[in-house]
């Protein structure tokens, strides 16, 4: 009990280390979604809304950066963006997270994008957001919800039509068709609970939707993919040609490629920098590819085989930098 009180008191006293203010509206939802074949295959629907953080400086906005989310951050969640959240709120963005509440929610359905969407609008207009220098942050899968959205919005279907400026991808798994077979490899070699446990949940949700694998429906695997090495075609890099793009990565033989039993195409490691080169031979000349390794010098660590530690090593003021530089 002690502990958690000392926790809540740090969190509170470093979002209040200077102004800022906070506003909140989630609902409640009932619901439960299967991600597996087995009885206690089940994980109930969380609330949907939003965060808003503004900073308290009397100053117009330089503009906002949004989170895409499934569920609302838990404490330890918000304790892994404070850092960045709070240099950007220095620098005079709002940082505005929106929830569906759906589990495990990739945008399958675009009842959550029209959502999503519906929410952007609202917030903007009622607390007088600007529609320009809008970023949105991607970690892990929060990366694709973001592009989902770039993509929804380029095809003339939203309501809502932000001028976003620019995306920030960490470790991101983008390209469905190589994180399917990264999940048939977990499974097979089930080297780890956890490993075993995402692979089985790739393959079941991937089935109830496509109802197919790749080796028979790939065009849906590729419509689906923001971006996949397998598109023939190459026609989604365009959508995203005129955002600003930083894309972090960790590419590491010590750590990743030598770890229970992965290779390359085990990480998201090809996703970022194929996605990248893709940007750049679509003529995007602001799209940036960042990779992390270890020193041959430094001591192993065993965190840096998590994916989720990318993010870790981002130095969050020189990134918030890069992102007010994008303005006009």
């Amino acid at each position: 009990m002690k502990r958690s009180f000392l926790f809540f008191f740090i969190l509170l006293f470093a979002q209040s280390s200077f102004a800022q203010k906070i506003i909140e509206n989630y609902t409640s939802q009932q619901g439960i979604l299967r991600y597996g074949p087995g009885e206690k295959d089940l994980l109930a629907y969380g609330d949907k809304g939003f965060t808003l953080v503004l900073p308290d400086n009397g100053h117009s906005l330089a503009g906002t950066v949004i989170d895409l989310e499934d569920y609302r951050l838990s404490a330890g969640d918000s304790v892994r963006y404070q850092e960045f959240r709070n240099e950007s709120l220095k620098r005079g963005f709002a940082f505005l997270t929106i929830a569906t509440g759906i589990p495990i929610d990739w945008y399958f359905s675009e009842n959550s994008l029209r959502y999503v969407d519906a929410v952007m609008k609202d917030t903007f207009t009622k607390y007088h957001l600007p529609y320009k220098n809008i970023f949105f942050l991607g970690l892990m899968t929060s990366g694709h919800r973001a592009l989902k959205y770039v993509e929804y919005c380029k095809k003339g279907r939203s309501i809502f039509n932000p001028t976003i400026r620019g995306v920030i991808l960490s470790e991101c798994a983008i390209d469905w068709v190589r994180m399917w077979y990264e999940a048939q490899k977990q499974v097979r070699d089930h080297e780890t609970e956890s490993g075993f446990f995402e692979g089985s949940l790739v393959h079941y949700l991937f089935n109830e939707h496509f109802k197919a694998t790749p080796a028979a429906a790939i065009d849906k695997y590729i419509e689906f993919s923001p971006y996949s090495y397998f598109d023939l075609e190459m026609k989604k890099p365009v959508l995203y040609k005129d955002l600003s793009i930083r894309a972090y990565t960790y590419a590491d033989i010590r750590y990743w490629f030598s770890a229970q039993g992965k290779g390359v195409y085990d990480s998201n490691y090809p996703d970022m920098s194929g996605f990248i080169n893709e940007q750049r031979l679509a003529g995007n000349k602001k799209a940036e590819l960042i990779v992390f390794h270890s020193n041959k010098d430094d001591e192993l660590q065993q965190h840096m085989r998590r994916q989720s530690a990318t993010w870790d090593l981002v130095d969050k003021n020189e990134l918030v930098e890069w992102m007010a530089g994008q303005g006009e």
